[in-house]
């Protein structure tokens, strides 16, 4: 794993094929006036948290996972006390891989095709603690947006990717639904 700066997510999630938007805020999304979204409720528990996660992951495992972005787009939310252990925990985690930016500096954590693992781990820090973050895998089109209003969005332009992804998350009970800024921006489903 290694960090990336705001910049450098950005230039990361825009390259081909992603060929991405990052709009203000960080908030991605795609060229095409048709997008494909749902809405998944999060968990309050750990244990399920995780399962979600593994969820998520599993779909890239099931192609090939070729690794992927975890861009923390804002973790200034809540009770500072709750907030500055979710921060010390994350800042902790990088050191372990020699980086000592910090996450203002960095919000980005890329991962190789061997760490979904690792990966993980990091996923789940935004999910417990209701940071805004997106996940961004390399080897397929969508992304998803962990979101502070405590639901996970997934979001895509291909309509193919966006029924397999009903499908594979179907024991989370997803609904149809894009995130407004989306929806704002001119993509619809």
């Amino acid at each position: 794993m290694r960090t990336l700066t705001y910049q450098e997510s950005k230039e990361w999630c825009e390259q081909a094929p992603l060929s991405m938007k990052v709009g203000q805020y960080a908030h991605l999304s795609y060229e095409s006036p048709t997008v494909f979204g749902m809405s998944i409720k999060m968990p309050l528990e750990s244990g399920p948290v995780m399962a979600l996660g593994s969820g998520l992951l599993a779909f890239e495992a099931n192609v090939e996972f070729y690794g992927g972005l975890l861009w923390l787009a804002n973790w200034d939310i809540g009770t500072p006390l709750v907030e500055r252990a979710g921060l010390k925990i994350i800042e902790q985690m990088r050191r372990g891989y020699g980086n000592c930016s910090s996450i203002e500096n960095a919000p980005g954590n890329l991962f190789r095709t061997d760490e979904i693992a690792d990966l993980h781990a990091f996923l789940c820090l935004p999910m417990l603690f209701g940071w805004d973050a997106y996940f961004v895998p390399r080897g397929t089109r969508y992304f998803a947006y962990v979101r502070s209003n405590g639901f996970l969005y997934l979001v895509t332009d291909e309509e193919e990717t966006y029924t397999r992804l009903l499908s594979h998350l179907a024991y989370w009970k997803p609904s149809p639904e894009v995130p407004s800024y989306v929806t704002s921006a001119g993509g619809s489903r």
